[in-house]
């Protein structure tokens, strides 16, 4: 992990191998120390959480969730999209990507498959990239997945909408190479190959 990066609960309750819940409830004991963000998120740096570990003689034995593969769900009905994505993660290393064409398909996945990353159109059939957010925040299971809003559709109004979701990033399309792969290191923790 870089200096930089923070987990949200549920990948430091991973990071730890406890439940999110007692993490919380460290947390609200005063027993560890967290960032919070404006939505209420709390968010751990690795060594303040690997120092809360050795304090309390925990053993961590899997610091990645997945077996450390990042996982990157990216759900868009145009196949070009797709593909762009596919490319540009050619210069990371450690993840692993699937595609869904539709909200309702991304639905699925995120429920069978636990995507660390979901990259999403607005504008698809089924279910709209809109719809499809507040799926996700209102699950306290998958509310911490970090989320990229990637569309060519974002008006004042969509794009208040939208950040009032608590995506991670929004981007423009067409969506620049360059931006894309900034976005990407932003949020995750992967390796450039």
């Amino acid at each position: 992990m870089k200096k930089n990066k923070f987990m949200k609960t549920s990948d430091a309750a991973i990071y730890l191998g406890v439940s999110r819940s007692s993490v919380t409830n460290w947390i609200r004991n005063g027993e560890l120390e967290a960032a919070s963000t404006p939505g209420g998120h709390y968010l751990f740096s690795k060594s303040q959480l690997n120092a809360f570990a050795a304090e309390r003689g925990m053993i961590l034995k899997n610091n990645a969730a997945h077996g450390g593969i990042y996982r990157i769900l990216v759900i868009d009905d145009d196949p070009a999209f797709r593909e762009f994505v596919k490319e540009a993660m050619d210069v990371y290393l450690g993840y692993e990507l699937k595609e869904a064409e539709d909200g309702i398909q991304g639905a699925l996945l995120v429920g069978t498959w636990q995507p660390d990353l979901v990259i999403v159109d607005l504008r698809m059939p089924n279910m709209n990239g809109v719809d499809f957010c507040n799926f996700l925040k209102k699950d306290k299971a998958t509310e911490d997945v970090n989320i990229i809003v990637a569309s060519a559709y974002l008006s004042e109004e969509v794009r208040e909408e939208v950040n009032q979701l608590g995506v991670d990033s929004i981007m423009d399309k067409p969506v620049r190479l360059g931006t894309f792969v900034a976005t990407i290191s932003k949020i995750s923790d992967l390796e450039l190959s």
